[in-house]
């Protein structure tokens, strides 16, 4: 073992001796070789302008070849250029509507927040406070640092200082009186102030007396300074009074106060500021107290703000990282300038939901930008087709691989490139559609969005179009290779699988969606590092997995089917071979034989409208969701708590009296609220209205008392107002109504509460409720119980459902109560607010808002993560659509136009013009058929599956009211009988195309086409 150490350390050494000669000898090669280029240089030059000449002249035969090709198939080179677009627009339009409508909530932001603090909009303040650790501050840093403020904000944000406003103070000075002032002598402090000096305060104040002080020049009098009003009066401070400052005079020249305390350009309050300051010119604050002070400068804030007006909220994340190098760099130059009022939160806030929802968003348009992907190869498989001929003569006549290959790409980037601009006005006008979606296929007017290239990220661009390229080149790969033999054996009887058959992808791609099933529906633990992924989520409009899981599940099926539909087709030869007539049996036939051919269209329909319905099932599902969440927290449309406090010195609350925290006796007021609902029924709005009392108290049953909440309804008028579904209990509401009918005092409670005391049906409780300043004793009956009831939440105290007019001796002394309105549609609520009012017939009426869920709703639907999500949906929705109808057009015409010579020898041999047509038809029927059928069923059986896991992200826990899944039927057999009618297009396209064809010409033409 130490003979082998030594043998390498002694290698080593020889190594390291000989380096250096090494490196010269390596050092001299290179120089000669230098040398020789050099001399060389004419005779290289020429050779490669030659040579360059070459490949320029091969590359404009190339060009002008492929301009040729996507002249003469205009028809696909459409379609592709739809294809490229559409996958582009995608890609354009997300980050476009993400940024924009972030940039607008950041905006609310600063403005809310500029309007609190009552500051400029966009602006920053810095502050240094001196430390005796440093060295001490003089005028010409104080300038170097206010330069740098301007000039990094301009180069780092890109936005020049609107204004900036400088404040230097000093610290606190002890100053003597040079006349006595009260029982202060000449050598005793009469007052401890600092010297302050900020520029504008001249123009934001106005004085009360004497003068403003003048700029003093060093060791000439008196230092002039002005005080404000309030610290004048404070310390009995007058014009003219002087004190000493160690060896200086300081005058009174003037007492101000500011013009407005709240003008935005007073960073702090005056009041506070200047409570304890002198004001001075800045030129006597640096050349008098220079000399004075030992540290002049105590404290020093720089307020600048910058031109709303200039300020784009696009530009965020620049402006963020522009904040944070500025900060940076001012700190090398004052270590501990310290920014205490910036936008940097607010925008990184805005960064990081703009992030979010782009990252959302394109999880939810990646399966249509998936499928736009297939809409591209099938047409790349059409052209290819198409070309195979040419191509298969090409390669026979000694044309390279690569030399065919480069078409192709030559091809794809051109199409790319012709497609770029028109997708950035695409992408622009999806991003606006994504911005007006109000819900499912349903718009709004909230305003156009600026066209803005901020937020794209072009090397998502530039990898959506690698993945255009790919998918147009992985057609051409297989024909590129294949000789005149090889595609005479394909046209015959097709051998070869797809790709994603070959190397079982549809399998792998089915993981996903059952690791999202088994994880969401709790048979398994999910992964811990995918738990940690999904930590960040959690909330119903952010939660990636909920979109992308079962969209990965359906493709995956689809593309499973695609497998199983050959052995349909073989099963279906079997049967026609049973049945009179060659036309039925040559057409399955031609769909077993060549399964290839039909692939990509068949795959293109299958995901599209599985897509579609899962789609249209998830928006149907989270609308109504929407709907019942914010209805059964409010109850109904609107609910309203009316009242006149008159009497007594103390203003009541209308909590307060609803919540009986209070009595009247301790607050000696008269309280009105009887309107009857008769009068809330004249209003031209409402449709209906009752009266639901909700009051404190506790009941007992034999086992001590329960804290609980009364609910006193109107049984007669409630089902009409209020928000309730079949799913609430296990009766429906009319039986339980009924129920309350039977008894004055029959109570309903929740069947939770019944299942863990054992109270049953016929119980009685002796209950105690308390009433603004009375308690009521009710021996109550359990006539029903509930699962769900409007406004109640099984996590609060239990509440007792009960009629209202029971707990009152009089039914006219109800009091107490919310009023819950039924309301026609588009109804004004500030006007009916106004109305009830007036109705109340005093102008101390209160109509206090208990619940709105008509706001609420529409509300949670302006959420831009909810208008995002529903947009594209809608957009992917509308594509879904578009595409296949298209790819299956192309996909008839050019199997058509590939089998001209097949029908005119069929023809030739004696099918009839009706048998072709039947020929033909029944096979775009069964390939369409099984599309139509095998899209539908993967497209229901999806939602089925993962559409009640949208409940996990809507509230924490169990959601309440119960989550009520809805399947898209409706937008199934909409979407199902558009592509029934492609069907019906093409079919009658093929019977016009069959009716003008010659049997001669086919077999004169031969092989040209």
């Amino acid at each position: 073992m130490m003979d082998t150490i030594g043998r390498l350390a002694s290698q080593a050494g020889r190594k390291v001796r000989r380096f250096p000669a090494a490196f010269a000898r390596a050092l001299v090669n290179a120089l000669r070789n230098i040398g020789v280029a050099l001399i060389s240089w004419p005779v290289l030059l020429s050779g490669g302008g030659t040579r360059i000449t070459d490949l320029l002249a091969t590359a404009g035969s190339m060009l002008r070849m492929v301009l040729k090709r996507l002249r003469h198939n205009l028809g696909l080179t459409v379609s592709a250029l739809v294809g490229v677009m559409a996958v582009l627009g995608m890609v354009i339009c997300v980050p476009i509507f993400s940024h924009t409508v972030s940039g607008e909530i950041l905006r609310q932001q600063l403005e809310e927040k500029a309007l609190s603090t009552n500051r400029f909009l966009f602006s920053m303040h810095m502050y240094y406070v001196d430390k005796r650790s440093a060295s001490r501050l003089n005028l010409e840093e104080i300038r170097t640092v206010t330069q740098m403020i301007r000039s990094q904000t301009q180069a780092q944000m890109g936005l020049p200082v609107d204004q900036m406003i400088i404040r230097v103070q000093t610290a606190a000075v002890a100053l003597r009186p040079q006349r006595p002032m009260g029982d202060v002598g000449p050598d005793e402090a009469w007052i401890s102030m600092s010297f302050i000096s900020q520029e504008n305060v001249p123009e934001l104040a106005t004085l009360v007396e004497g003068e403003w002080p003048k700029e003093a020049s060093p060791g000439s009098g008196p230092i002039q300074v002005a005080v404000l009003q309030e610290t004048a009066d404070q310390s009995f401070l007058n014009v003219g009074d002087r004190f000493s400052v160690g060896d200086q005079e300081v005058e009174i020249a003037g007492i101000w106060q500011a013009k407005d305390p709240l003008d935005k350009r007073w960073f702090d309050l005056p009041t506070t500021a200047f409570s304890s300051a002198m004001w001075v010119p800045t030129g006597t604050y640096f050349n008098r107290l220079g000399t004075l002070l030992e540290r002049p400068v105590f404290y020093i804030s720089w307020y600048f703000s910058f031109d709303d007006a200039r300020v784009q909220f696009t530009r965020a994340p620049q402006y963020a990282r522009g904040i944070v190098r500025m900060t940076n760099e001012l700190s090398r130059v004052l270590p501990t300038i310290t920014a205490d009022h910036s936008p940097l939160e607010a925008l990184e806030a805005y960064q990081g939901r703009a992030e979010s929802m782009t990252t959302l968003f394109y999880a939810v348009g990646g399966p249509m930008v998936v499928l736009a992907l297939l809409f591209i190869s099938l047409t790349a498989t059409i052209a290819v087709q198409q070309y195979e001929q040419e191509t298969a003569t090409m390669r026979g006549r000694g044309t390279s691989w690569w030399q065919v290959v480069s078409l192709n790409l030559l091809e794809s980037v051109l199409l790319v490139l012709i497609a770029f601009l028109p997708a950035l006005v695409i992408g622009w006008l999806a991003a606006g559609a994504i911005h007006q979606t109000l819900s499912f296929l349903k718009f709004t007017n909230r305003g156009a969005i600026p066209f803005s290239l901020q937020g794209i990220n072009f090397l998502w661009l530039l990898i959506a179009a690698l993945l255009i390229i790919l998918a147009r080149f992985m057609p051409n790969l297989g024909i590129s290779r294949t000789t005149i033999v090889k595609l005479k054996q394909e046209q015959s009887r097709s051998l070869k699988k797809p790709i994603w058959q070959r190397f079982y992808l549809d399998f792998l791609l089915l993981i996903p969606g059952i690791y999202a099933y088994v994880t969401m529906s709790g048979l398994a633990k999910p992964l811990k590092f995918l738990s940690n992924l999904e930590a960040d989520g959690g909330t119903q409009y952010r939660d990636a997995l909920l979109f992308v899981a079962p969209a990965l599940f359906a493709m995956a099926l689809c593309m499973i089917a695609q497998r199983v539909l050959p052995l349909l087709t073989r099963l279906l030869a079997w049967a026609f071979d049973k049945t009179p007539g060659v036309w039925a049996y040559l057409s399955i036939q031609q769909i077993a034989r060549r399964p290839q051919d039909h692939a990509s269209a068949l795959l293109l329909i299958m995901i599209s409208l599985s897509l579609a319905i899962f789609s249209a099932s998830t928006a149907k599902t989270l609308d109504q969701w929407l709907h019942d969440s914010q209805y059964y927290k409010s109850g109904a449309d609107l609910v309203v708590h009316e009242y006149v406090v008159t009497g007594g010195d103390v203003v009541m609350g209308a909590g307060d009296i609803q919540r009986g925290a209070v009595t009247l006796s301790d607050l000696d007021v008269n309280v009105i609220n009887y309107v009857s609902m008769e009068e809330h029924l004249k209003l031209p709005s409402v449709e209906h209205a009752t009266r639901v009392g909700k009051y404190p108290g506790t009941f007992s049953y034999g086992a001590g008392e329960i804290d609980a909440y009364f609910m006193g309804i109107d049984r007669l008028d409630f089902p009409q107002v209020a928000f309730v579904r079949d799913d609430f209990g296990d009766q429906p509401m009319g039986a339980l109504m009924n129920a309350l009918a039977a008894d004055p005092n029959a109570v309903l409670i929740p069947k939770e509460m019944g299942v863990k005391s054992g109270l049953r049906i016929g119980d009685h409780l002796l209950a105690s409720i308390r009433i603004l300043d009375q308690r009521i004793e009710r021996d109550l009956i359990i006539v029903g119980t509930y699962d769900y009831f409007p406004t109640i939440y099984p996590a609060d105290d239990p509440t007792l459902v009960l009629n209202l007019e029971s707990l009152f001796d009089n039914p006219e002394a109800v009091i107490g109560y919310d009023v819950w309105l039924d309301l026609r549609p588009n109804t004004d609520v500030e006007l009916l607010i106004y109305q009830l009012r007036q109705m109340m017939g005093s102008d101390k009426a209160v109509v206090r808002v208990v619940g709105d869920a008509l706001r609420e709703v529409r509300a949670s639907m302006d959420q831009p993560e909810r208008v995002g999500l529903f947009g594209v949906l809608n957009v992917g929705f509308l594509a879904t659509g578009l595409m296949p109808g298209i790819g299956f057009v192309l996909y008839s015409y050019a199997s058509l136009r590939r089998r001209f010579i097949q029908l005119g020898i069929l023809q030739a041999v004696g099918l009839s013009t009706r048998q072709l047509i039947g020929y033909l038809a029944l096979e775009q029927s069964i390939l369409m058929g099984l599309a139509i059928f095998s899209g539908a069923l993967i497209g229901l059986l999806t939602s089925h599956l993962f559409v009640p896991f949208l409940q996990v992200g809507a509230t924490p826990g169990k959601p309440i009211p119960p989550f009520e899944v809805l399947i898209g039927w409706g937008e199934s057999a909409w979407l199902s009988l558009a592509f029934a009618f492609v069907l019906f297009l093409t079919t009658l396209g093929t019977i016009a195309y069959l009716a003008r064809i010659k049997v001669f010409q086919a077999v004169k033409m031969g092989e040209t086409l």
